[in-house]
């Protein structure tokens, strides 16, 4: 069957409250009985201690002294609680009986050690009898049974039986009713946030959930849900502005090979001219492939995330950097700079060789790109802690602090106005960024603008064996 969440939730409540009030209910009950037949009890033991007084005692006969008297007194009396006292022997015949009794008898108990009230029945009404021994120079000798009316406490008993029963049932049925409006009272904010949420679309990512006004759980999810619309309005953000960045990229060698082939149709050339537009429109097609290969990388990063870095192995961070140094060594020597590498006992680390190689390659490619001719670049290598760190320093252009937070954007280049003859797309550190994250590498750059920038690279250490390498390294 099904059930509204509010619905669910009054009648978990209900059903909890329900075994509550139960307990309370049989705890009253209980109680109430006790003292109903407590005071019975103390008046059964007081006329059963009176009227043993009132025996007499010979021949192994026991009867009562003043039997006499009783009779005249109920004659002069209308007795409104009677209480009716019978004589015993130790065998259980009847030896005497108050007048009260007439022909009738208590229900005698045996064995007994007489101490323990009990119901039972007389002319077909309750009573409460008592049943003690009577006891003779140390020796039992027989038994005294009081008995008294106990029609009052029974209907006093059952009226509350009746009360406790029949409220039972109407106050779960109130109570479900409560505790139903209370529960649509505390969901209804969940009411706001869902017809909030509906009306959310791609186009309409500005709106925001209302938070209520007490800080409560629904007020934690009221702002986590913002805080997931924010970040999914700012990822389809960087999707719009990635689409128009990398149209915009695309076009521009597209815009120059087409105009490269128009001027070669518009009329006969000279074999070194055709040579000299051709080469130009082979350097846009290496470079929009360049741009299609990166951009193909970027993209398998954001939607095979699971399946890109499963190639894990053991690695040097300080053989990897050697790599990447030997195959930029022409530019290396076209700008004449010279490479510190310092390496401090660096332990190895489990990783993917392709994406680490990646990582450095775009990393020291900046340096080399963006440090001036005759510069240096320093790269330190070292355990700390549980982790590898990988420093490397130049002496560039540097970078604005304001835009440090966006040099991992996807075609973001700081100041590329101001440098238009460094090649680049603005690709390289998107690469490193998405790269770093699916090997748990920690990157922090620091810069000063003029004064150039530092990497720095924490790679997780798997494993405590280290190389030994050496201090000093100039290429």
């Amino acid at each position: 069957m099904f059930l509204a969440f509010k619905d669910r939730i009054a009648l978990q409540y209900m059903l909890v409250t329900a075994a509550l009030i139960a307990v309370v209910y049989l705890v009253v009950f209980v109680v109430v009985q006790q003292r109903v037949y407590s005071g019975l009890d103390t008046n059964l033991r007081f006329e059963a201690a009176k009227h043993r007084k009132e025996l007499s005692i010979a021949n192994h006969s026991i009867v009562f002294a003043h039997k006499g008297e009783w009779e005249e007194e109920e004659h002069r009396e209308v007795q409104i609680d009677p209480v009716f006292i019978q004589v015993n022997d130790l065998q259980g015949r009847l030896m005497d009986r108050s007048p009260n009794l007439k022909a009738n008898q208590l229900t005698f108990d045996d064995p007994t050690d007489g101490r323990v009230p009990l119901n039972s029945t007389l002319h077909g009404k309750a009573i409460r009898q008592v049943q003690v021994s009577i006891v003779e120079r140390g020796k039992p000798v027989g038994y005294l049974l009081a008995a008294i009316s106990a029609e009052a406490a029974q209907h006093v008993l059952r009226s509350l039986e009746t009360v406790l029963l029949l409220s039972f049932p109407l106050v779960l049925v109130v109570l479900f009713g409560i505790a139903r409006l209370l529960a649509g009272r505390s969901i209804a904010p969940i009411t706001q946030i869902t017809a909030t949420t509906n009306r959310i679309t791609r186009s309409n990512l500005t709106e925001r959930i209302a938070l209520p006004p007490r800080p409560d759980e629904l007020h934690t999810l009221a702002s986590a849900i913002n805080g997931l619309l924010h970040r999914i309005e700012q990822a389809v953000e960087r999707e719009k502005q990635f689409a128009a960045d990398a149209s915009h990229e695309l076009r521009t060698p597209l815009a120059v090979l087409k105009g490269t082939l128009e001027v070669l149709i518009r009329k006969p050339r000279s074999a070194a001219e055709y040579v000299e537009n051709i080469s130009l429109g082979i350097r846009e097609i290496d470079r929009l492939t360049q741009l299609v290969e990166q951009l193909l990388l970027l993209a398998r990063f954001e939607n095979q995330a699971k399946e890109v870095a499963l190639n894990r192995q053991e690695l040097s961070v300080l053989s990897s950097v050697h790599d990447v140094l030997y195959r930029q060594r022409a530019d290396l020597g076209t700008k004449h700079i010279r490479v510190d590498v310092q390496d401090q006992d660096t332990p190895l680390i489990i990783s993917d060789p392709y994406l680490l190689d990646l990582i450095l390659d775009n990393v020291l490619a900046n340096a080399v790109k963006y440090s001036p001719v005759g510069s240096a670049i320093s790269i330190k290598l070292g355990g700390l802690g549980h982790r590898v760190q990988c420093t490397i320093t130049d002496q560039g252009i540097g970078i604005r602090s304001t835009d440090l937070g966006k040099i991992f954007d996807p075609l973001y280049r700081s100041d590329a106005l101001a440098h238009k003859e460094i090649d680049g797309m603005g690709l390289g550190l998107s690469i490193v960024a998405k790269a770093c994250a699916l090997l748990n590498i920690r990157v922090e750059v620091r810069s000063e603008l003029g004064q150039g920038t530092t990497f720095v690279l924490e790679f997780p250490a798997e494993k405590t064996s280290s190389l030994q390498a050496k201090s000093l390294v100039a290429v």
